[in-house]
C-alpha cells in the first residue's frame, strides 16, 4: 500500500487520532511571524496547523499528496470562515517543484518521514528547495521511533483509547516494531462497537541527525539548526554527529 492510499484510508480518522495536537503550534506561529510572504505547508492533513496560520492572518499554500485530506481541510477551513484565504494543493514533491516562490515551508509532523529511501528523500529535499525564496527557511519535524526508545513496546499490541468516529465509538490499538535500523513498521486497528474493523499499515523512515544534516546540506540549503524541545524553541548548529533520542525539529536556509 502507497502513502498516498493509506492515507486515503486513514483520513476519516485523523482528527480523532492527532487532531488535538497543538504542542508544535506555537513554534511554527512565532516563525511566520518574521516572514513576509507566501507560507508553505506540506503534509497538511486536515488542516491542523493551516487553521492557526490563516486565523493570525498568514497566506498559506497548503499541500499534500491524499485528495481526501485535503477535502477534510477544506471543510474544515470552510466551517471557519477562512478557506478563501487558503490555496490547496494535491502535489507530490517528490516529483517537482511548484511555480511560486514561498518564504517559508513547514514540513509537519513527521510527514518527512514517509519518504522510504535517501533517494526520494534528497528528490523530495530539492525540489521544495526550488520552490523557496532565496535565504527562506524549510522546517522538518521527524520522528524517533517509540520503539527504540522503548523497546519492550516492540512487536506489543498496545490500546491507544477510545474515539467518537462516524458516530460511533472506536476502539484504537497500535503495534509497531523496527524493520530494520530505520523502517519501522506500524499497524493501526479501528474497533468499531457495531462489529466494524479497519486496520492500517503504515512504514516511516527513521532519519537521523547526521543523515538530515548531509541531506540539506547536498541540496543547497545552510546552517542548519536543531530544536531539540520545541515547547521551549532553543537552537542549536547541528553537527554531522549529533545524536538526541526523541524527536527534534531540523531548520536549515536556502542559499
Amino acid at each position: 500500500m502507497t502513502v498516498q492510499s493509506t492515507y486515503s484510508l486513514f483520513a476519516k480518522f485523523y482528527d480523532a487520532y492527532v487532531g488535538d495536537y497543538a504542542q508544535d503550534l506555537p513554534f511554527y506561529l512565532a516563525l511566520a511571524s518574521k516572514v513576509n510572504a507566501p507560507i508553505l505547508e506540506i503534509g497538511c492533513g486536515s488542516g491542523r496547523v493551516l487553521l492557526p496560520l490563516l486565523r493570525a492572518g498568514h497566506a498559506v499554500t497548503g499541500v499534500d499528496i491524499s485528495k481526501e485530506m485535503l477535502q477534510l481541510a477544506n471543510d474544515k477551513l470552510q466551517k471557519n470562515h477562512l478557506s478563501e484565504k487558503c490555496t490547496f494543493l494535491n502535489h507530490n514533491f517528490v516529483d517537482s517543484s511548484l511555480p511560486q516562490e514561498f518564504g517559508l515551508a513547514l514540513v509537519t509532523f513527521y510527514t518527512f518521514n514517509y519518504l522510504l529511501s535517501p533517494d526520494l528523500q534528497q528528490s523530495f529535499l530539492t525540489h521544495v528547495g526550488g520552490s523557496l525564496r532565496p535565504g527562506a527557511f524549510i522546517v522538518l519535524h521527524l520522528f524517533y521511533p517509540n520503539v527504540l526508545l522503548h523497546p519492550e513496546t516492540a512487536g506489543q499490541w498496545i490500546d491507544k483509547g477510545q474515539f467518537q468516529i462516524d458516530s460511533e465509538t472506536v476502539v484504537l490499538k497500535d503495534f509497531r516494531r523496527m524493520l530494520d535500523e530505520h523502517t519501522e513498521e506500524r499497524l493501526q486497528t479501528f474497533d468499531y462497537e457495531s462489529g466494524g474493523k479497519v486496520e492500517i499499515r503504515t512504514l516511516r523512515r527513521y532519519v537521523t541527525q547526521t543523515e538530515i544534516y548531509r541531506l540539506l546540506i547536498s541540496v543547497g540549503f545552510g546552517s542548519p539548526v536543531l530544536i531539540e524541545d520545541i515547547n521551549l524553541q532553543r537552537q542549536f548548529p547541528l553537527h554531522p554527529d549529533t545524536v538526541t533520542k526523541k524527536e527534534f525539529v531540523v531548520m536549515a536556509q536556502k542559499k
